[in-house]
């Protein structure tokens, strides 16, 4: 009778094990990766459209015009509007103009600043078209002051449209949202 069992794995056996376990993450990763890309531009697309209803509500509630206007840096002491042509990617502000309807930037003195709208995650990218180039302006009735085009802006990553975003805000100041497939990254 032999009374010591020996116990553990053999090399063949650990080699299988281990082979198996990298086919396992080797299909893993990148089904974790784009998760984590579709969460990226789904809360970036959440925040944007929050922000939009939250313009839209106050110009209604205070009775004045509220703005979106991109800014290349919304967390300077003093933020103002400004930043690339049609990219929104480093931020943006919201504020309450204060009636005075000809300049639609950000007035610290005069308009109240609402929220400011955070840069966007690494490797999302924020682009609108010419009718939402600088801003979007909801006016008191909860219209948009774009001169009855549609505003769109798309939410991208590096996988392009067919993974994209995109909201579209039309005169009446309703957004709609639309997933994947949308025409493009750049409208």
């Amino acid at each position: 009778m032999n009374l010591f069992q020996e116990r553990g794995f053999t090399i063949p056996e650990i080699v299988i094990t281990l082979g198996i376990v990298a086919i396992i993450l080797s299909m893993a990763v990148p089904t974790v990766s784009s998760t984590i890309k579709d969460n990226r531009l789904a809360a970036t697309l959440n925040r944007v459209v929050t922000d939009i209803h939250l313009a839209r509500s106050e110009a209604a509630k205070r009775g004045v015009r509220v703005i979106l206007c991109r800014s290349a840096n919304p967390n300077a002491p003093t933020p103002s509007c400004g930043g690339t042509t049609q990219i929104w990617t480093s931020g943006y502000l919201i504020f309450a103009d204060d009636g005075n309807y000809t300049n639609n930037t950000y007035e610290p003195a005069t308009d109240i600043l609402l929220r400011l709208g955070q840069p966007v995650n690494s490797g999302v990218d924020l682009h609108t078209n010419s009718t939402w180039n600088n801003n979007l302006e909801f006016n008191f009735n909860g219209s948009t002051n774009e001169g009855g085009s549609t505003a769109m802006m798309s939410i991208c990553d590096d996988r392009g449209p067919g993974k994209g975003r995109q909201i579209r805000v039309g005169p009446n100041g309703i957004s709609k949202t639309y997933y994947k497939n949308i025409p493009t990254c750049d409208p």
